[in-house]
């Protein structure tokens, strides 16, 4: 299955029409964007961009192969009002299809047959749109054909507000958003009654009622697609029309949007209640957490010979440790040698990858690059056995694949500083072998231990020849070749699933990759002192290995802070001094003395909705009895939200 990627247009053209011919178009889903996006390449989705007129007024790009909602009959420049309705409107006026349907970019329906698991807010997450999840949830022509002909109406469910926070209504619902005004609400519902005084009981019973389907996603007839459009503008230009928004900040200009999905209920629960007989349907919501297109690496433009390509991954959080071990990396690295470095993650703000790459560009023999990983782990269920050990640590397996135009790649954790030429390591000829590495002086350590219980996991979990000859997995220099050969990405990830390891990923390389590895001289791993382990586990691994670490520590060429034992978080651990040494230097060093002083970064300010609604004749009372900023008014607070089942 082919996912079609939506670019900026680089000539600011429109298009008038966009028809796929590889299908018919009884059916047309349009699917609403403002930023660029994936989407799935079948006959029936129609990518549209919205806002478009205001887009092109500002004189920037439109999107390539979509839609655009500023062309024939439209309303595009309403797009910060109207939301996603300048969608609506345009396939009302411009376009012909036995079914109409609406999804966004991020969110489609799952026409699957197969109910999925969803959250409270009764939305299934997802991460990317990749074809494994185009073939999982049917965002396919056959599959959309199969759920959609035959019935009248589909929507997403109905969900109960109880469940999302404890709300008492949808009236209560809409007034606990910050930017929503319970006036604007009310606004609508005389506009309502005032023009179709047979809807008022209707909307009496939603807008009181706890239940309605959301997202503002559905699909219809024609002739109800009709009926429906011709129904609800009218009501939000008169809405509008009287509404003054001249100081409504961006989210509050939302609002005729916000109204129209409390619309589309009520325009429901009419026809249900007048008897329409309608074949109503609810297919569940999918919600994809990154569907912006893929850009794939590229090779740099260098000569190969002299570039070094070195992988990390990591998250947000480890953002200080990681530009540590960078810092440390290139300040010892070869002025001969060009370094690639290639960072694997899914969640590094935009903020913090610059502060990076502004703080490294001192480097002029360096590019850091950034590779989003969401789509190569999307549907994978991946967990850790240990606390200090993160999802991150699968990103490994993904490497051979994202980098077809690599041989041979370092890869090195965030835990540990470089003290010495990298170049050197790299260079390393691995032969036929798929995997360099240190020997694992812990876990061979363990290995001996009277009790048997690590040599005994070896034997039965991993089913490994030759346990001595465990390696540490934190730096690795990789075969990609060879490693292309052992396993598919899938089949990696598909074994990284299987629950019992006690080292998860460097569990799984060690089996897969025995016989085939090249054992690298200990000073380039050398593990530190963690909790007194020197003398007390890795004394008990073999004497040749023991002796050769304990040489290794004299002049260490990477120090690997693997364990719970952090230099950030405990600065008399071993090794730490040299640490320092190089996070000082860093601008992400106060962060990381903030953790050397337990202070955790602190969380995004929670704003509640009032206890006692603004417009409620409670609140002239409270205010007498219970002034504002009184021990008293906290108190009533307290007891309000409580009667109400509000936190």
């Amino acid at each position: 299955m082919a996912v079609h990627l939506s670019s900026p247009r680089k000539n600011g053209s429109i298009t008038l029409s966009f028809e796929k011919t590889a299908h018919p178009s009884r059916i047309k889903i349009f699917v609403s964007a403002h930023k660029p996006a994936s989407f799935p390449d079948c006959a029936s989705i129609l990518p549209i961009q919205v806002g478009a007129a205001n887009v092109q007024a500002a004189g920037k790009p439109l999107f390539e192969d979509t839609l655009h909602d500023n062309v024939g009959d439209n309303i595009s420049q309403k797009n910060p009002m109207y939301c996603e309705l300048t969608a609506q409107y345009w396939a009302w006026k411009n376009a012909d299809a036995n079914y109409y349907g609406f999804c966004h970019y991020r969110r489609y329906f799952d026409f699957s047959d197969t109910p999925h698991r969803q959250n409270s807010y009764g939305e299934i997450m997802d991460a990317a749109i990749t074809p494994e999840a185009i073939a999982e949830y049917g965002i396919d022509d056959d599959s959309i054909a199969k759920a959609v002909e035959g019935w009248d109406v589909i929507t997403t469910p109905m969900n109960n507000v109880r469940e999302f926070d404890g709300f008492v209504s949808l009236k209560d619902h809409w007034n606990a958003d910050p930017h929503l005004q319970l006036k604007d609400l009310r606004h609508m519902y005389d506009v309502l009654c005032a023009m179709h005084p047979e809807y008022q009981v209707d909307a009496d019973t939603v807008l009181n009622g706890t239940r309605a389907a959301f997202c503002n996603m559905f699909i219809m007839r024609k002739a109800i697609f009709q009926e429906y459009c011709e129904w609800l503008f009218p009501i939000l230009d008169e809405f509008t029309a009287h509404w003054d928004y001249s100081a409504a900040d961006v989210q509050t200009l939302r609002t005729p949007g916000h109204l129209s999905e409390r619309l589309l209920n009520i325009f429901l629960a009419h026809k249900q209640r007048t008897g329409s007989n309608w074949k109503i349907k609810r297919l569940q919501c999918v919600h994809f957490t990154n569907p912006e297109p893929f850009t794939p690496l590229e090779p740099l433009n260098t000569n190969p010979r002299f570039t070094v390509p070195v992988l990390f991954a990591a998250d947000d959080n480890y953002v200080p440790m990681l530009t540590t071990t960078i810092y440390s990396l290139l300040k010892n690295a070869s002025s001969e040698r060009y370094y690639d470095i290639i960072v694997l993650e899914r969640n590094i703000t935009s903020e913090n990858k610059h502060g990076i790459i502004d703080f490294l560009s001192q480097f002029e023999n360096a590019t850091i690059r950034f590779l989003d990983v969401s789509r190569a782990i999307s549907g994978f269920d991946l967990t850790t056995s240990n606390a200090h050990i993160s999802i991150e640590t699968y990103y490994r397996f993904i490497i051979q694949e994202a980098l077809p135009f690599y041989k041979k790649v370092l890869y090195l954790d965030c835990d540990l500083v470089v003290n010495g030429n990298i170049a050197e390591l790299y260079d390393t000829d691995l032969g036929n072998t798929a995997i360099g590495a240190v020997p694992d002086i812990d876990f061979i350590g363990n290995l001996n231990m009277k009790n048997g219980e690590r040599m005994d996991y070896v034997n039965h979990q991993l089913h490994m020849s030759k346990p001595y000859g465990y390696f540490q997995a934190g730096v690795l220099l990789m075969n990609l070749e060879r490693m292309r050969e052992i396993h598919t990405v899938r089949e990696w990830l598909e074994i990284a699933q299987k629950p019992g390891f006690i080292y998860n990923d460097q569990d799984i390389l060690n089996m897969e990759c025995e016989g085939s590895v090249t054992y690298l001289p200990y000073e380039w791993n050398v593990m530190h002192d963690c909790g007194g382990r020197v003398h007390g586990v890795f004394d008990f691994a073999p004497a040749n290995m023991f002796h050769k670490y304990m040489e290794s520590r004299k002049s260490p060429k990477i120090v690997h802070y693997a364990g719970y034992d952090k230099p950030w978080k405990n600065p008399w651990c071993d090794f730490a001094p040299l640490y320092w040494d190089y996070a000082s230097e860093t601008p992400f060093s106060l962060q990381m003395m903030a953790l050397l002083s337990g202070v955790e970064k602190p969380e995004p300010a929670q704003h509640h909705e009032r206890a006692i609604a603004e417009d409620s004749p409670i609140r002239k009372y409270a205010d007498v009895l219970a002034p504002v900023g009184s021990k008293q008014r906290e108190i009533m607070k307290v007891v309000a939200r409580k009667i109400q089942g509000k936190r």
